[in-house]
């Protein structure tokens, strides 16, 4: 079934629309075609939803997605959480902060893929869905449409009142005709969304119900980044203790040999690829300019017949070149891969062959090619590829890059990532071993000068004196705010976190930055007043009560995930 769907998606889509849905121009001529652009839409994203989709099925060798227990396939994984997870994002304007909110909670933020990313947040809306039958949280269509008409993105504020929302209609029924399509989603799929939205919000406040902030608490906080802060200070430079540090050859491969996992060769790759490229006929090599209004803010005017012309040229040459790759696509799914370069020479076009490589060595070559309609680079796309025993998996789909080309891959041979012997690895262990010795070194001179000076600073001694004392030269920034730092003073912002709650005349604890360690005393506290501290402290309050929420929300899930099966 996976198979026939990744077949199908090259027959027709790409080809049918190409270029032409993303050209500007051509949208304005044919906006007189309403019904002929919303079929284009809907057809032109569902290809590419699926192309995105089929992909991680297809790459993780399965054809569903079990959750305790319940499979899930292409379709409803689809809709659920990649279709629904764009849509959400979609509708994320400045109207809708709080959907974009409701999409990081149910998305796992330490995915590093795209396609990892998309199967949490459809994962985490299932659990969403469950807790919401287990806790009775079952918003009705009438909360449903109160958020549609009274907090949602089709809603427009009274520029005389911005607390007034008025539901705007065409522009509801504008997003339902043309803008669902490209989630491939209908508007009960909308509906279905923001009633999980709701549930997810009613459930945060549930099991964040029990938790209360102190405004105490919050004031102190605030107090504690508004105020101004000068200190005096001494710098210990880490390289001053790295660059002693001579290590032997024998201590270097015992440390090796306990962390020689850690020190591994990147994977290398071999490709073949192709690249398809439209031929544009005489006299339509370039694209002509966009015609521009007379003036700023008037509509742009019709292009001349022209240059209506030269476009349609260029349409139907890279109508063309997607037809070609779709025809190149057929003949890999037929023929296992077996037709790959014979389909691709009778195209006219060229087999290009990499050496291995790894994904920080991409050859020259493929470095400027940009894939279009993806935020991942082709780096990723190209290592990102699985394969299994189906001959297919070892290819690419295809896909745009630059302006008008596309590109094919087939996965040649691999060197997979293998522990590196300890000369392949010695460079790399010298400079740990040396970094990590250092800031043993310096942890403990820094303790050492601290008690010193804390000692000498008790019998009656100042601080720079006490520093000058132990051989020390001081330093003094401030009066500084929060997040500033001062030109020459590096230190600074990390001095004003330590010192946040130190008396005037105490030493902070050893201040640890990447340059080095810092030992500092507070010469000065000032709150800075402010006639609206008040009204912000009950800002605060109202954010870090969001804040427990959010927390209470997530430890949930994690827990909820904790106790699930999911496989694919």
């Amino acid at each position: 079934m996976v198979a026939m769907l990744w077949n199908n998606r090259f027959t027709s889509l790409p080809a049918l629309c190409g270029n032409l849905f993303f050209d500007h121009i051509m949208i304005e001529n044919l906006r007189k075609y309403p019904g002929v652009i919303i079929a284009a839409l809907v057809a032109v994203f569902i290809g590419f939803l699926l192309m995105d989709s089929e992909r991680f099925f297809r790459q993780s060798g399965a054809n569903s997605i079990s959750v305790n227990d319940v499979s899930y396939d292409i379709n409803e994984f689809r809709r659920i959480g990649p279709s629904s997870r764009k849509l959400a994002e979609q509708l994320s304007s400045y109207q809708s902060l709080d959907l974009y909110r409701f999409v990081n909670a149910l998305t796992d933020t330490k995915s590093t893929t795209e396609d990892a990313m998309e199967k949490s947040f459809f994962v985490n809306r299932l659990f969403l869905q469950e807790a919401g039958r287990e806790f009775g949280i079952q918003p009705g269509d009438a909360e449903i449409q109160a958020y549609v008409r009274e907090r949602s993105v089709f809603t427009d504020s009274d520029p005389t009142s911005r607390s007034v929302k008025k539901f705007n209609q065409e522009s509801y029924q504008n997003f339902i005709m043309n803008g669902l399509g490209k989630s491939g989603l209908t508007e009960a799929d909308l509906f279905l969304l923001i009633k999980d939205f709701l549930t997810y919000e009613k459930l945060q406040t549930l099991l964040g119900g029990a938790i209360e902030v102190s405004p105490d608490a919050v004031k102190q906080s605030y107090q504690a980044m508004s105020q101004k802060i000068a200190a005096t200070y001494v710098s210990l430079p880490l390289v001053d203790f790295t660059a002693k540090q001579k290590p032997t050859d024998e201590q270097l491969k015992e440390y090796w040999e306990i962390r020689k996992d850690s020190f591994k060769t990147e994977t290398r790759r071999k490709f073949s690829y192709v690249i398809g490229k439209p031929q544009y006929p005489q006299g339509a090599e370039k694209a002509p300019e966009p015609p521009k209004p007379a003036k700023q803010g008037d509509p742009a005017p019709e292009p001349s017949a022209e240059d209506k012309a030269i476009l349609e040229k260029r349409r139907k040459a890279e109508l063309d070149v997607a037809a070609k790759m779709d025809d190149i696509l057929a003949a890999i799914e037929t023929s296992k891969g077996g037709d790959f370069e014979n389909t691709v020479k009778k195209e006219g076009w060229e087999i290009r062959v990499t050496d291995l490589f790894t994904a920080s060595t991409v050859p020259d070559t493929l470095l400027p090619l940009t894939p279009r309609k993806t935020s991942k680079t082709l780096t990723q796309l190209l290592f990102d590829l699985k394969t299994t025993s189906d001959p297919i998996s070892k290819f690419t789909s295809s896909f745009p890059v630059g302006d008008a080309d596309w590109f094919i891959a087939r996965l040649d041979a691999e060197e997979e990532s293998r522990v590196k012997s300890f000369e392949e690895a010695k460079e790399e262990v010298t400079k740990q071993w040396v970094e990590e010795k250092g800031k043993e070194a310096l942890k403990a001179a820094a303790e050492d000068l601290k008690k010193k000076i804390e000692e000498a600073v008790k019998g009656g001694k100042s601080f720079a004196d006490a520093a000058k004392d132990a051989g020390q030269t001081t330093s003094s920034v401030g009066p500084i705010r929060n997040g500033e730092n001062p030109a020459g003073k590096p230190e600074a912002s990390a001095i004003f976190t330590a010192a946040q709650y130190v008396n005037p005349g105490s030493l902070t604890e050893i201040i640890n930055t990447d340059k080095g360690a810092v030992i500092a005393v507070v010469d000065k506290r000032e709150i800075e007043k402010d006639p609206n501290t008040e009204s912000m402290i009950m800002g605060g309050l109202s954010r870090y009560q969001e804040q427990m929420r959010v927390m209470a929300f997530q430890s949930w899930l994690s827990e909820r995930s904790a106790s699930s099966k999911v496989s694919q």
